[in-house]
């Protein structure tokens, strides 16, 4: 199985409404919060989300997502329940040019870079992954924490899928971890 391209199979995706200035994938996916997304084509970030592959891009107005399923006979489009576990993990019920407009007001040096910003949000990560990848950022940079997760992941999650050769696991449970 290959990474999926919006251009490539637009029947395997669905869209959320979403504009760039409330999310934007290329500032927040790379910025340290989590360390399970990669590019894989520009635009296109795959990784692991609820114990599934997903790869995500987007438009201008929408937010494109589609997921993988170990079994081909179930491909097809996102279900709204898995929707709902993209909308939140970006948190997308939070407005951000609400957040903005307020902080703007009552932060000048907000107020200047704002604009160079925009879109970035924290994401509802996983709290045993939040846990573990915050105990492997001590004394490291982004690149090392994420072989550092990754190797972990593979050490001790199950394997979800191969995509193009590149295998993805999903986070392993307290239980692996302590070797249970």
């Amino acid at each position: 199985m290959g990474h999926r391209t919006l251009a490539g199979l637009p029947s395997l995706w669905s869209a959320i409404p979403c504009s760039h200035s409330e999310l934007r994938l290329d500032l927040v996916l790379p910025s340290g919060q989590s360390f399970r997304w990669r590019e894989q084509s520009p635009g296109h970030w795959s990784g692991v989300l609820a114990g599934q592959v997903w790869t995500l891009t987007q438009t201008e107005e929408q937010l494109h997502c589609t997921v993988y399923r170990g079994h081909r006979d179930q491909a097809g489009r996102p279900t709204p329940e898995e929707l709902e576990v993209v909308r939140q993990y970006f948190q997308l019920d939070v407005s951000l040019a609400r957040l903005y407009r307020h902080w703007s007001s009552v932060d000048p040096h907000f107020q200047k870079v704002a604009q160079k910003f925009q879109g970035v949000r924290l994401l509802r990560l996983d709290p045993v992954e939040c846990l573990f990848s915050f105990i492997c950022s001590s004394n490291n940079n982004i690149t090392r924490i994420t072989g550092m997760v990754e190797r972990l992941c593979q050490a001790f999650g199950p394997q979800l899928l191969q995509l193009d050769g590149v295998p993805y696991h999903g986070f392993p449970s307290l239980q692996a971890l302590a070797g249970g």
